[in-house]
């Protein structure tokens, strides 16, 4: 699976502390050269690129299904893409793209960054050909959402020097503008800059930026945030240390308001910010109270509320209500086996395990195929999915109560919308 094969690629990776932060000199460098998703007579692999031709069209505020793909052509700047697609007609009804400065780091092998998850898609590696048993990506954990401002006109970062190796976080517009998060620094003679694992704060209008430092010594990085304001980053706050990173913390996601940044992976945050369902190392998966001040919190930092059964949390249907999927690992239950289901968090306890009486009955009729979440409305009472037999894919919508019968989506647009690329909001 796509999943396990990024999980793989990412354990080699730990990352550490901060060293103090410094000019990165020239912000010169090649491109991160990749294979274009659909050029150059490539075999093996489908193109990843879909949809109507790209615009300059404005993401609406509402109604629309947001997803964004990255193309990574070999000799040209990659490119990030935003669409708006009308989740009843399926027609376009808005654009736009961001060309990444060539130095822009897409990898995790150079600084942690949620945008080497959404550029995965956009490059193979050498000898590697795409698998049609990966099957479509699911619905984006917030942390790939929060690499754009609210209104998607601004896209977070990491720059990469090519001849000091140090990185800094930055903000792209479209229209090829750049801001650096912190200042360069005034000695000649000192570290590189370690910035990595940028970030929007929910809600802040695109202005509040957090994102971390490492160092090679330490196991834990810091973390900061900077205020953004006409074209400029702000003096950098310290907001505190996340844990040791690992493939199972592949950075942090920020929750609430204030924003807290939290580092457990497979992160979904409740609507209203006040509960995170995630999975905590060597803890499982389990549901977190987000603080309600601007911090760090890390694995071990707050009471763990454990969900039951073999539930993935892919989002929330309301405030104390998560949909779960089934984890691979923990398949025992026929009827949940590719299906989804809910659990009432209300009925939780602190560091005991729940009875199974607090899970939801399925909601999908049993059958063998695999089915994938793609989105879900915004009023958490209606669902997309992707339903895969061999290798025919199909769309249905599917109301989030137990039972409920999935209706196909025809209008073609659906399969150019929903083929490629993560779905990040529903809006």
């Amino acid at each position: 699976m796509r999943e396990q094969r990024r999980h793989l690629h990412l354990a080699a990776l730990v990352l550490a502390v901060t060293v103090p932060l410094a000019g990165c000199g020239g912000e010169g460098g090649a491109p991160r050269n990749g294979e274009s998703p659909d050029g150059g007579g490539e075999k093996g692999k489908r193109s990843r690129q879909s949809g109507p031709s790209r615009g300059d069209g404005a993401i609406p505020a509402k109604g629309v299904l947001v997803k964004a793909w990255c193309t990574v052509p070999a000799n040209n700047p990659a490119e990030v893409t935003v669409e708006a697609w009308n989740p009843t007609s399926w027609k376009q009804v808005g654009s736009t793209t961001f060309t990444l400065p060539a130095q822009t780091v897409l990898t995790d092998d150079d600084a942690k960054t949620p945008l080497s998850e959404l550029c995965d898609d956009g490059m193979i590696e050498p000898g590697e050909t795409d698998d049609e048993e990966d099957g479509p990506n699911g619905l984006a954990e917030p942390r790939l959402r929060q690499l754009f401002n609210d209104d998607f006109s601004k896209l977070a970062v990491v720059l990469r020097d090519s001849g000091t190796g140090g990185t800094r976080a930055a903000v792209v517009t479209p229209d090829g503008r750049k801001t650096m998060l912190t200042k360069g620094g005034e000695s000649d003679f000192a570290d590189a800059p370690t910035e990595q694992h940028p970030v929007f704060a929910p809600g802040s209008g695109g202005t509040e930026v957090w994102y971390m430092t490492k160092g090679k010594e330490d196991e834990t990085p810091r973390i900061f945030s900077t205020k953004l304001s006409g074209g400029k980053a702000g003096t950098p706050t310290a907001r505190g240390s996340g844990d040791r990173l690992t493939w199972q913390r592949p950075g942090f996601t920020l929750a609430g308001r204030p924003a807290s940044a939290i580092t457990a992976s497979v992160l979904r945050v409740s609507p209203n910010g006040r509960k995170a369902a995630g999975f905590h190392e060597l803890q499982g998966m389990n549901v977190v109270d987000v603080p309600r001040r601007a911090t760090t919190q890390r694995d071990d930092d707050a009471p763990l509320y454990p969900l039951p059964g073999a539930c993935r949390p892919w989002a929330w249907t309301d405030n104390s209500t998560v949909l779960c999927g089934p984890r691979e690992l923990t398949e025992d239950d026929p009827a949940r086996k590719n299906n989804f289901w809910t659990v009432d968090t209300t009925r939780l306890r602190k560091e005991e395990t729940a009875s199974e009486g607090v899970m939801g009955k399925p909601i999908l009729p049993t059958t063998s195929r695999k089915n994938t979440l793609r989105a879900l409305s915004p009023d958490g009472r209606q669902m997309i999915i992707t339903s895969r037999q061999g290798p025919r894919e199909e769309h249905f919508r599917v109301a989030t109560e137990p039972g409920s019968t999935p209706k196909k989506i025809e209008p073609a647009g659906a399969d150019q919308a929903l083929r490629s690329g993560f779905v990040l909001e529903w809006r």
